[in-house]
This record gives structure tokens, sequence and C-alpha cells, in this order.
């Protein structure tokens, strides 16, 4: 029994709350616990990993030490379907930049699986076409992201969550783990398949959690196609340190918005930074009473943070420093193999090309590769 707390503590850990809403369910989890067995967080490999990223990564870490295999798809055919890249480069940028960055700040028990591998199989397909005809395209859409729901979608972004659903089926996943915008296809996913649809695969009812998505540095949503919203793994420490210390990160009592936390430094302090290393200690400006103060918990955090104990510039230093430290090995790796980060640059190459960045958007992009690839224009 005592196992068995201790895993839970761990599966539990950093997710959204409620726990009632975001954990499919708890006495789901709970029977689980000490059989083992797969669980995933699919991902679109089509830019660089930030911080918002690792978030479910180190799930995936938490998940192996509570005794699961964790999968990590790199779902290269949906990143085509949302019109990312072509096949042959998303698949490199998979096995060279996300395989390193997943086994070095996650874990190298994380199995790194391309959707490839088995989503253009005969049974797949034909399981697809019979999901398309459970599920009206009006539930599909209400199942998209917000993201894809804002634009006059194509079929193939309600294509996405079908896909999604049977990539769990296919993987043989017990708990499906994905940020709280994946809620509603995992809502999907539990609905259609506790029905008696014919498969050509196993089907049972998935388990899944959730995990908190962290807010835009600049507000709004933290997003890889939007540079300066979020830290990147790779971003040198000088664009690290600029891009938090012009972050969105209001003093006061103004934190949440809709019951949701809005400050970004907040929320990398609370979702990142505590879990992982459990107190932190706060250099204080003058302007805060000076001296260090040490922090255990983030509900003491905030309340300092909200009394004007902490400055907002005493705590994006913290952030900033922490950052730049933990992304340093990834840094070197990239500094001396060169040809694992290059992939990446030419993926968002071809999206420039294509209009996905912007000239201000660009420039930053190039400002985050020049410690790897020295200068470069265009």
């Amino acid at each position: 029994m005592g196992g068995n707390t201790g895993s839970l503590e761990l599966v539990l850990r950093n997710l959204a709350e409620p726990l009632d809403e975001f954990v499919m369910t708890l006495d789901e989890v709970k029977e689980l616990l000490g059989k083992g067995g797969n669980v995933y967080v699919g991902y679109e490999p089509s830019g660089p990993i930030h911080v918002g990223t690792l978030i479910t990564v180190r799930k995936l870490r938490d998940m192996i030490e509570a005794g699961f295999h964790s999968i990590a798809l790199m779902a290269d055919i949906h990143a085509i379907l949302n019109l990312k890249g072509p096949q042959d480069l998303i698949k490199e940028v998979s096995m060279t930049y996300w395989k390193t960055v997943f086994h070095e700040l996650g874990s190298k028990q994380i199995e790194i699986k391309l959707g490839t591998d088995f989503e253009l199989s005969e049974d797949y397909v034909m399981d697809l076409l019979t999901l398309s005809q459970r599920v009206t395209a009006r539930r599909a859409w209400r199942a998209m992201t917000m993201v894809a729901r804002g634009k006059d979608p194509l079929v193939s972004h309600m294509v996405y969550p079908l896909m999604q659903a049977l990539d769990i089926l296919y993987l043989r996943v017990k708990i499906a783990i994905g940020g709280t915008d994946q809620r509603k296809i995992h809502a999907l996913t539990r609905e259609v398949f506790s029905s008696d649809i014919p498969l050509r695969v196993e089907r049972y009812v998935p388990t899944a959690i959730h995990t908190p998505l962290l807010p835009g540095l600049t507000g709004g949503k933290m997003s890889s196609s939007i540079p300066r919203s979020h830290i990147a793994v790779h971003d040198p420490p000088e664009l690290i340190r600029e891009k938090i210390m012009n972050a969105f990160c209001p003093p006061g009592g103004d934190q949440y918005e809709d019951g949701k936390l809005k400050n970004p430094i907040l929320a990398i302090a609370k979702y990142f930074i505590l879990p992982e290393v459990g107190e932190i200690v706060v250099k204080r400006s003058r302007a805060a009473g000076g001296g260090e103060v040490e922090v255990n918990s983030y509900e003491q955090l905030e309340r300092m943070y909200i009394a004007g104990e902490v400055h907002p510039m005493d705590l994006k230093e913290l952030v900033a420093n922490y950052l730049i430290e933990e992304f340093s090995r990834v840094r070197e790796i990239f500094e001396s193999e060169k040809e694992l980060i290059e992939p990446l640059y030419r993926l968002q190459k071809w999206q420039r090309e294509r209009g996905l960045f912007g000239d201000v958007e660009w420039e930053d992009v190039l400002r985050s590769y020049k410690p790897y690839l020295g200068e470069m224009r265009g």
C-alpha cells in the first residue's frame, strides 16, 4: 500500500486542478497503480521545445518513477495535417532535436515513437474511417483545440482528434496525458470507445490526466510559433534573460483571470520550478526590503508577491537564472553537435518562407540559433 501511495503522489503531482475535472478518473488511476503499462503524450514536433512543453515531459518522467512505461509520440502526420512542414523534415527534427531534449531534460527511458510507424497501416486507416462514421462533424469540431476552432477549419483539422483517439489504442496506452486543452479530445475518446464501435484494434476505455498550460510571456497562450511568448530550451542565456525581463508580470493582487493564473513568471515558478526543487531562495531588492528569503511553497511565494515583499524584477531574476542553468546541458550538446539542432532551423526556415513568421518574429528565431549555427540572415 505504501508503494502505491507514493506512486499515486507521483502521478498526481503538478496536475491541473480541480483533480475531479482533469483526472479521468481518480479511481481508474488508483486501479492501475502497480500494474505498469504504457502512458503517453502526443506532440506535434513542428517547432522548438519550450518551457511549457517540458511540463508534460517531466510528467512522463514522473510516470516512469511510478512504474509505467512512458511514450512520447512524435505526431509527424498530425504536423503535416496542420501544414507545419514536409514529412521528411518533421521526421528528422523529431529524431534529432526533440529526442535529444526529451532524453536530457526528461528521461532516457522515454520511448520516442513516430506516428508514421503505425498510422499509415491498413488496420489504422480502416479504423480511422470507421471512427469517422461514428463521430459527427460537430462533435469533432468541439474536440478541436480553440486555436483550430478560431479559423475556418479544414477537414484535416477534424481528422486530427480522431487520430489522437486512435493513437491511444494503437499504442496500448493505459493513461493518456496532455495539457488542459486536450481534455475534450480525451473525453471524446472515452465516450466513443465505451460504445460498441467495431474496430480492428482492441477497444477499451483509456484513463486520462491533464497538466496545466503556461500563459505566454507576453499574454495569451505560450506558443512555439511566437518566439516572444516562450523560452525555448536552446535560447542563449542573454535571450532568455531578455525575454523574461520583458515579460508580463503585474504586481499586486490582480494575478488571475477566469480562475487561471495569468502571470507567466509566477506560473513558471509554480508549475516548473517549485515542483522540481521544493524550495527557492529569493534575493530581494531594496525596493522589496532587501536580504534573502527562503520560499518552500507556491502559496508562500504568491502571498509575498501580492503583498509587495517580492518585487517583480526579483522574481524575474530568479526565474531567468533557473532557466539558464536548467537548459545549460542541452545548449552544450547543441553547441558540440550542431547536426542535432540544424534540422529544426531548416524546418523553421521552411515555415518562414510560407509566411508563418513575420520579420520581427524571424529575427528572434535567428538569434536563438546564433550560438550553434552562427550569424544568419533571411
